[in-house]
């Protein structure tokens, strides 16, 4: 077996969170996971797998079988190798050279226990195409009343001299079935496409589209609404057992020249905010915060920031947080963000993350996952 080297800890801790908080644990002990390019030229790709949380890699020889064709049988693949790069907690990946760009190879990861004879696991069977494109969906911008600018960037040609990318949008995500006029691109960096004659207070979900002579990638599912302001809940501020500071930020008017700002709060539901700070007016984007008094001691309040231009109302996630049973004074990481209810909104989520989050999730997708679950959520927002 090849030395192992160490894949780089952030990554490896995203993997082995995504297997302890998201259940992405297979039945089979070992799973299958994505691929990555390790070449510009689209010819050489890094596989990955993991071995459960719960096993000991080193009771376990690690590896792949890889072919150009999809088999029932591990024996019937072409090709097998141990793995070759290690992150310890069961990440492990192989890195295969010299191959056909515009050709689709199938694998399996593969483990076999050691202490017990002929105990073979593997994984479920997974594809990559070496010389397709890597495209990311961006945040949308210049939001108007019955406008915006979708945006996306193409960070790997696959290889190919030019790649073709555009969006798909609609207002329907399951159904995206409009598209901007295509655009070619002879190197890697952002690339934009304006959007008109939208209807105000309307959802609009888009993804970025990369082509070229090998394959079709697709970023990830973003929402943007014309004349819908963006507002985000922030957790940083101060409880007390009578009181809080709210923290908030607008991102976007939507269209307008200001908006008002407030907090909605309760300490009944986070399904029912029946209880508002004193609204602020905003003449820009930025930071906001309120305080607001009168709490109870020991008790567990949500709270969301609101932001309104008069046309269209936007809100930040629902956070939580409790007050203390003395006067204490908690300051620093506070509220915690409330889970979302359905996958769509967990997707939607990354239009309120960094641009830099976003390309680590487009990167490796299988990390998406990880934005499902709000500890996790919050961590990689401030790593971003």
């Amino acid at each position: 077996m090849k030395e192992k080297k160490i894949i780089p800890i952030i990554v490896a801790g995203v993997f082995i969170s995504v297997s302890l908080l998201s259940g992405c644990v297979g039945p089979w002990v070992v799973d299958t996971y994505g691929w990555d390019h390790i070449n510009q030229e689209g010819t050489a790709v890094r596989i990955w797998g993991q071995l459960s949380i719960f096993e000991n890699s080193q009771n376990w020889n690690l590896g792949f079988y890889w072919s150009t064709s999809y088999h029932d049988k591990l024996e019937d693949y072409e090709n097998f190798h141990l793995a070759d790069n290690y992150a310890g907690l069961g990440l492990f990946s192989y890195d295969i050279p010299n191959l056909n760009r515009t050709t689709t190879y199938h694998y399996r990861a593969y483990g076999e226990y050691l202490k017990s004879k002929n105990d073979i696991r593997w994984g479920a069977d997974g594809t990559f195409i070496p010389g397709g494109p890597r495209t990311t969906t961006e945040n949308a911008s210049a939001i108007g009343l019955t406008s915006a600018s979708l945006r996306g960037t193409l960070w790997h040609m696959g290889g190919a001299p030019s790649c073709t990318v555009s969006f798909l949008y609609g207002t329907d995500p399951n159904a995206l079935n409009l598209q901007t006029t295509p655009e070619t691109m002879t190197a890697i960096g952002p690339f934009e496409a304006a959007l008109t004659s939208l209807t105000t207070n309307t959802t609009y979900y888009y993804k970025a589209i990369a082509e070229n002579d090998a394959d079709t990638w697709s970023g990830v599912i973003l929402s943007v609404i014309p004349g819908q302001p963006i507002v985000v809940t922030r957790k940083q501020g101060e409880v007390g057992n009578d009181h809080a500071i709210l923290k908030g930020e607008l991102w976007d008017t939507g269209g307008t020249s200001g908006c008002t700002v407030w907090f909605a709060y309760s300490d009944i539901s986070q399904s029912q905010l029946d209880q508002t700070s004193s609204p602020q007016t905003m003449n820009a984007t930025g930071a906001f915060e309120a305080y607001i008094g009168g709490l109870q001691p020991a008790t567990k309040y949500w709270y969301q920031a609101v932001a309104s231009n008069g046309l269209a109302q936007g809100k930040g996630e629902v956070y939580e947080f409790t007050t203390p049973t003395t006067k204490t004074i908690i300051t620093g990481d506070i509220g915690k963000p409330v889970k979302k209810t359905t996958d769509m909104e967990d997707k939607d989520s990354l239009s309120r993350i960094s641009p830099r989050l976003t390309q680590l999730v487009e990167k490796y997708p299988m990390l998406l996952k990880v934005l499902q679950h709000p500890r996790l959520r919050a961590l990689l927002e401030r790593l971003s």
